[in-house]
């Protein structure tokens, strides 16, 4: 299986990437590491549930948002830099586009 991740509004330039579950395993574990998600109970950041198996989610600009404030550019358990900055990149693309839908 696979993960699509789509913004909410295209902008014909950007706005999807394709991961596979060993690469969103790894992104899922940075977010963590990093607080930027919340559990089922609710919290500040992206609903972890969401980020766990490739289903119909949506996450909203203010869950993008509030993940983004604690977000650091450098990776703490993510040994792919470049990935990383790459995927902060594309949460923000997101989060000002009406948020982000996740795809199998």
């Amino acid at each position: 299986m696979a993960f699509h991740l789509w913004w909410q509004r295209q902008d014909g330039i950007g706005g999807h990437i394709f991961l596979l579950n060993d690469q969103m395993a790894a992104l899922r574990d940075e977010l963590v590491a990093q607080g930027m998600v919340c559990g089922d109970e609710g919290g500040r950041g992206i609903p972890l549930a969401k980020l766990q198996v490739p289903r119909n989610q949506f996450v909203s600009p203010i869950e993008l948002e509030e993940a983004l404030e604690v977000a650091t550019p450098e990776p703490s358990t993510l040994a792919d830099e470049r990935l990383w900055q790459g995927f902060l990149g594309f949460l923000e693309g997101a989060a000002g586009h009406g948020g982000l839908r996740i795809k199998p």
